[in-house]
């Protein structure tokens, strides 16, 4: 767990300013700062494109009586992709991209529940519903 942490928080900011730096100098400051501006404007939308389609299928799934787990895990992992993308870099913006596409977003979303399922079967997590 420490070396994932050293990773993210300090090797992952040293990798970014350092493409960035080489980015500079290769396109120029201008073209940089331009294309950093440009990929969390064209994120943004896109989040919001497929986070209003995230709710309409959560909004169907109700409807049709089934818990919105696919939909749910699908804005999850969108709100998750919305600080990458508005985090200036391209590193950054990769990862934030990458969890734009839906077939990423699905195989993490299988992880995350087969994770939930194997604590809940161990006894390390439990789920509680509380209605009113």
């Amino acid at each position: 767990m420490f070396f994932i942490l050293l990773i993210v928080f300090v090797l992952g900011p040293i990798a970014e300013i350092y493409v960035l730096l080489a980015a500079g100098s290769a396109f120029g400051v201008l073209p940089v700062v331009g294309a950093c501006l440009a990929t969390a404007l064209i994120g943004g939308w896109i989040i919001r494109m497929q986070g209003l389609t995230a709710l309409e299928n959560a909004r169907r799934e109700l409807g049709e009586g089934r818990p919105p787990v696919a939909a749910a895990l699908d804005g999850a992992l969108l709100v998750v992709a919305a600080p990458f993308l508005m985090t200036p870099g391209f590193l950054t913006d990769a990862v934030g991209f990458a969890l734009l596409a839906p077939p990423i977003r699905q195989l993490i979303g299988r992880m995350a529940l087969r994770e939930i399922k194997r604590r809940i079967g161990r006894g390390d997590a439990t789920i509680t519903i509380h209605r009113p």
